[in-house]
């Protein structure tokens, strides 16, 4: 279910803080994930939370997580996200950033909730990003091991 918010003043809390994501695709997969899950409800469970962990889990994930990761990550695919979760802004300060919305204005459509996993999750945050962040952390990784993939096609 999505909401139309239609108020006029658009009160957003910036949230979060600076990462190094470690130069690698799975790493890189692994900060588009947890990007992705930042904005929906947390989940407890414990193969989330590794999937999530890009800073020092990447370099030990098993070829069944990695494959995991890829099948989540296919599935939460920016087109899904685009303009309900994540929002392309060129004027923020860094690659993307994230923001609790407490207010929206009239010209922003926010889902409320999102299927994952056969669960449906509710959106606590959105996050503003610029092309280069999906870029750098979903189209190249996810090229690496998919190259004939059409995720390029997406903005």
């Amino acid at each position: 279910m999505a909401a139309i918010m239609e108020r006029e003043q658009l009160l957003i809390k910036p949230t979060g803080n600076t990462v190094i994501v470690p130069d690698s695709p799975v790493a890189k997969l692994m900060y588009y994930f947890h990007c992705v899950c930042s904005c929906v409800a947390d989940s407890d469970d414990p193969s989330i939370k590794r999937l999530r962990a890009f800073q020092t889990n990447y370099n030990s994930l098993s070829s069944e997580e990695v494959s995991t990761l890829l099948v989540l990550c296919l599935a939460l695919s920016p087109d899904k996200l685009i303009n309900s979760v994540f929002f392309l802004n060129k004027d923020i300060n860094g690659r993307n950033e994230f923001f609790e919305v407490s207010a929206v204005s009239t010209k922003l459509l926010v889902s409320e909730s999102l299927l994952i996993g056969g669960q449906r999750k509710r959106v606590q945050k959105i996050m503003m990003f610029k092309k280069e962040w999906l870029e750098r952390n979903y189209i190249q990784p996810l090229k690496s091991f998919v190259p004939s993939t059409s995720c390029c096609t997406i903005l």
